[in-house]
């Protein structure tokens, strides 16, 4: 079976910029790739962006994943911030309190 998600990437006209751009369903199938992408965009950016446009469903595992960059973030003092979340991804975000963080 084919995964059900991609994650570009692209770089911001800012180069300490990453933006990361996962699309399709996030769950625990993409979770360890999510994971990674980001851990490795904070390699070369001091701001990783998730942008959520093309994102039609999230789990509590790639929501993991979303809450362990911002805790890379916090702990390396990089930024890092998820935005334009459709409806139903925004509810998740929302609903746990995640988008607390990411707006912080």
């Amino acid at each position: 079976m084919a995964d059900s998600y991609q994650i570009g990437q692209d770089y911001a006209a800012d180069p300490t910029a990453t933006i990361l751009r996962p699309s399709g369903e996030l769950d625990i199938n993409s979770r360890d790739d999510l994971h990674a992408t980001i851990v490795e965009a904070f390699g070369a950016a001091t701001l990783v962006v998730v942008d959520l446009a093309d994102v039609t469903f999230i789990d509590s595992e790639a929501l993991g994943a979303l809450i362990d960059g911002y805790n890379i973030a916090v702990a390396t003092g990089a930024g890092f911030r998820v935005v334009n979340a459709r409806a139903g991804v925004a509810r998740v975000l929302n609903v746990s309190g995640a988008q607390e963080l990411f707006d912080s």
